[in-house]
């Protein structure tokens, strides 16, 4: 089998150095001083899963969608979601990346990521990844895994089969990293956005970690406020997830989600320092969209977005 990785961040990186070192022919689109990196040291994965290296010579570097003469079983979508149109009309152009039987699957946070893809590709060729697993850079070529609460989950949102996950489940699973095949990526997914529009831009703000967040009382009230909201977004646009209400998920995500996950610094935060856009957009802004359709108020939503894109400006 073949993986191709668009986005050479924390999350492509370490999915570049596990596949790899399960035989799957691996390759990454980068660009700069990754590329450079990368085609000089090859990709490394560190962290609680334990370390895993790809020499330089495992793992092909693509500065360019015209140089790939190759298809791939999996096209990997890992890059921010800013560059998703970008990135989709690129593989339009280029449509041969693609195996017949391959497939796109995106890695990445938030909802309504695939639309692009499902536009010009049809929602049988488009899978999801659901992720709770914390990675950061530590340079261009390694990631570290920080944190981890629950399995990589790999399906379609559009009822297809999900049997052809499961060699790309398999071989990140027997790297290290627990991943699974699941027929309830829907219910993944919000789960996810749950967690994520939570404590992603939160934790930006106040410059902190998950856990640290969990003990000040003033930061769980406005986390309380928008679990709350983001339920009544899902009730009213018919999404679900694996917990009915509110308060049902908030005993999990201060009993368990938030100490699995007590050390980790949003991808929010860690853009914020670099000085790079975040992805709110298709965070807490993708819920604002859907309150929007659906006339339901979502203030705190509005207000932590509101705050992370007057600290983007700032940034500029």
């Amino acid at each position: 089998m073949k993986a191709l990785i668009i986005g050479a961040g924390a999350v492509g990186v370490a999915i570049a150095a596990s596949v790899s070192n399960e035989n799957m022919e691996t390759a990454l689109v980068a660009r700069g001083r990754t590329a450079d990196y990368i085609e000089q040291n090859g990709v490394k994965r560190t962290g609680i899963f334990g370390v895993m290296s790809a020499p330089a010579d495992k793992v092909r570097v693509y500065r360019d969608y015209g140089q790939i003469k190759e298809a791939y079983d999996y096209v990997i979508i890992s890059a921010k979601t800013l560059a998703n149109s970008e990135i989709a009309d690129n593989l339009e152009k280029n449509r041969g990346i693609i195996a017949d039987d391959g497939h796109i699957v995106i890695f990445q946070n938030g909802w309504g990521n695939d639309d692009k893809y499902t536009e010009l590709f049809g929602k049988d060729k488009v899978y999801n990844a659901r992720i709770i697993t914390g990675f950061e850079k530590e340079n261009p070529g390694t990631s570290k895994v920080t944190v981890h609460t629950a399995p990589i989950l790999l399906g379609s949102l559009f009822g297809f089969d999900n049997e052809c996950m499961k060699p790309l489940a398999d071989a990140i699973n027997a790297s290290g990293i627990p991943s699974e095949v699941s027929d309830t990526i829907e219910e993944a997914l919000w789960a996810k956005m749950l967690f994520n529009t939570t404590l992603n831009p939160l934790g930006a703000i106040l410059g902190t970690t998950y856990g640290a967040m969990s003990e000040m009382n003033n930061a769980v009230q406005i986390m309380n406020s928008l679990i709350g909201e983001t339920y009544n977004v899902m009730g009213a646009a018919g999404y679900k997830t694996y917990w009915p209400d509110a308060d049902t998920y908030k005993k999990v995500f201060y009993s368990k989600l938030v100490p699995d996950t007590y050390a980790h610094r949003s991808s929010t935060l860690q853009d914020m320092e670099k000085g790079i856009p975040t992805e709110i957009d298709t965070l807490n802004g993708c819920v604002i969209r859907i309150a929007d359709n659906y006339s339901v108020e979502v203030p705190v939503h509005r207000t932590i977005y509101n705050i992370i894109k007057s600290m983007e400006q700032r940034n500029k």
